[in-house]
């Protein structure tokens, strides 16, 4: 009996340790990168670059695509990302998907895998509106640490351009090309097996091979794409009669008025379009440019127009500043739903706050911060970030809650800033370019009916070549129209000398090899950098950084009186963690303003991301073994 004992603990040992590399083996994907190039005629070439970490021996992974919202997809081949090796692959084809198989060897690395197929017609052409709605990312898979998709249509069309993007992960970045042809996003740490999604909407005419469905979707469409937001959070031609010379000397002035849009162009480019030479060198800077409220960098670092991105880091950085400044307290809170921890902070207000009179040091755009908070806490003394949140996600008036917010709020900020500082624009050149901009769209729209005027009544046999000579100028006067509006508006002497110093802070706060340079008094003042490396975006960089210089440096960091601890515990480099925190938070805020602003259909170009959808074609899992 000791012996069938012994000899089962014996077993039971080489069960366990054989077992022992399956147990340990997973993997998870650094990154996935992947473009989706939408053809005329409704078809979607798909280049899809995926690596993976592993942990253990692999030799297999397998793609698995659901044939839902497309008549076919044809696996092209799959080659190794760094050195463009074919692989040997295998395809599987079921009722409802099909399925790719590749073959590899790999033990504890990161490999990458290049997967090209075709989507046969996952495009839907109705009236209104093209859509291609697709599951970029199936609902099967590891973790992701960074997506990066990118999408292509066959020609520029800035009349409707708008991307949709459903995600579990937090919202990312996502960027327009300035030809309308071509939008790009990134997301990072996609949880494992939750889809993401995209949704083009583009107009119909840019698909003139895919049948046409005699029905508008357009409204509707944004009527859906609203649902998922707020679950997770709207001449006839002159009848004049000209002689003929009468009309070709029009006709020549508007090609004479052409030409001259095209001059006046460089000359307003030396002129007003030139950034200002100014006697600043500097590579960094130790200290803020200005002992100023964060609120100000969303005026400083964009030279005229405010950013929807930049204000969300704005409102986030006055939170902490009026917490530094004895208004608040902060303290993180966790809170657990089913499985998932989900980890916030609840900002405190102070007898400060509460008592605030008429002669406090706040600035009319902080104080509209404090009075908000005011109303949306829930108990008057209150509000954590889950709240914040909440109050903002809300639709009204068909944008956001925080959409309308900071639309008002950054208009008072600059307005602020302007009246006691500088422009950090030049008034003078702004005002060139929108006398260019006038003379351009005039130009335009005469030489329009100048032109239709020649067609129909002239009987100058001569003048095919002139209308030639028109036709170019139309595209030329709208090109460098576009570009004036870009190129013509230059810097302040004083704004481009401010934006390069906070520019070179900036740099200083996300350079370790410059930081671990500073003196020691930074740690003692850390805070006050934190506030403005929030506002400027790099708030995990600055603390990232902190945390190396005190392990290298054995030092010690200040524990700020605003910020609480949980009860019994103490203030640590893991503290600086949970702070980080503070540029999601940014990034929640945009998004609220990004998404319910393209959810408007008097926009053109625009996007978000929200968890909603679920309707899009494609879909299925991967795996590896």
């Amino acid at each position: 009996m000791r012996k069938l004992r012994i000899e089962m603990i014996i077993v039971l040992w080489l069960v366990l340790f054989l077992s022992m590399p399956i147990i340990a083996k997973s993997y998870y994907h650094p990154s996935i990168s992947q473009t989706f190039n939408l053809l005329e005629n409704g078809d979607v070439e798909v280049t899809d670059i995926r690596y993976f970490s592993f942990s253990g021996s692999f030799s297999w992974a397998q793609l698995n695509l659901l044939l839902r919202g497309v008549e076919d997809i044809q696996f092209q081949g799959v080659w190794d990302a760094d050195t463009g090796s074919p692989l040997r692959y295998e395809v599987e084809e079921q009722s409802n998907s099909k399925t790719l198989k590749w073959y590899y060897q790999a033990d504890n690395q990161t490999l990458g895998f290049r997967i090209q197929y075709l989507l046969k017609n996952p495009i839907h052409r109705y009236e209104d509106v093209a859509e291609f709605y697709w599951k970029i990312i199936e609902e099967e898979h590891a973790s992701i640490k960074k997506l990066e998709a990118i999408l292509q249509i066959p020609q520029s069309n800035p009349d409707l351009f708008k991307l949709f993007v459903h995600t579990q992960a937090q919202p990312g970045e996502m960027n327009f090309s300035p030809d309308h042809r071509r939008v790009d996003f990134r997301i990072e740490n996609v949880p494992a097996n939750t889809f993401v999604e995209a949704r083009l909407l583009t107009s119909p005419q840019i698909f003139s091979g895919v049948h046409l469905q005699k029905i508008s979707r357009y409204e509707e469409i944004l009527d859906e794409e609203k649902e998922a937001a707020t679950k997770e959070l709207q001449g006839n031609k002159s009848s004049w009669q000209a002689n003929r010379w009468v009309g070709i000397g029009l006709f020549l002035l508007f090609i004479a008025i052409g030409i001259l849009c095209i001059i006046l162009f460089f000359v307003f480019y030396i002129k007003y379009g030139r950034e200002p030479k100014i006697d600043y060198e500097r590579q960094f800077e130790q200290e803020p440019p200005r002992d100023i409220p964060p609120a100000f960098l969303g005026v400083i670092m964009n030279q005229k127009a405010l950013n929807r991105n930049d204000m969300g880091k704005a409102f986030t950085a006055t939170l902490l500043d009026l917490a530094r400044r004895g208004y608040m307290t902060v303290e993180e809170e966790k809170m657990k739903i089913l499985f998932i921890k989900k980890e916030y902070l609840v900002f405190t207000f102070t007898e400060k706050m509460m008592n605030i009179n008429s002669d406090t040091d706040l600035l009319p755009f902080e104080n509209d911060v404090l009075v908000l908070l005011k109303q949306i806490s829930n108990d008057g003394r209150t509000i954590s970030t889950l709240e914040i949140e909440k109050w903002g996600k809300k639709i009204s008036q068909q944008k956001s809650n925080f959409l309308l917010f900071i639309e008002d709020w950054g208009k008072s900020i600059k307005n602020w800033w302007e009246s006691h500082y500088f422009y950090t624009y030049d008034e003078r050149a702004e005002i060139k370019k929108q006398h260019y901009l006038i003379f351009s769209v005039v130009s335009f729209i005469g030489g329009v009916f100048l032109v239709i005027f020649s067609a129909i009544h002239w009987g100058f046999g001569g003048s095919s070549g002139l209308v030639v000579l028109s036709i170019i100028l139309f595209p030329l006067i709208i090109i460098f129209a576009l570009i004036a509006r870009k190129s013509l508006g230059r810097w302040s002497k004083e704004g481009l000398l401010e934006f390069r110093r906070w520019t070179a802070f900036k740099r200083f706060i996300t350079n370790y090899s410059l930081m671990k340079e500073a003196p020691p008094i930074l740690l003692q003042i850390w805070d006050r950098y934190l506030i403005y490396a929030v506002a400027l975006g790099v708030a995990e960089k600055l603390l990232k950084n902190l945390k190396i210089y005190i392990q290298e440096t054995g030092s010690e960091l200040s524990h700020p009186s605003w910020y609480q601890v949980p009860h019994g515990a103490v203030f640590t480099m893991t503290t600086l963690d949970t702070l980080s925190r503070l540029e999601s938070i940014s990034r929640n805020m945009a998004n609220m303003a990004n998404l319910t602003r393209a959810l408007q259909s008097s926009t053109s170009v625009g996007g978000g991301f929200s968890s909603g959808g679920g309707g899009g074609g494609g879909g299925g899992g991967s795996s590896a073994g």
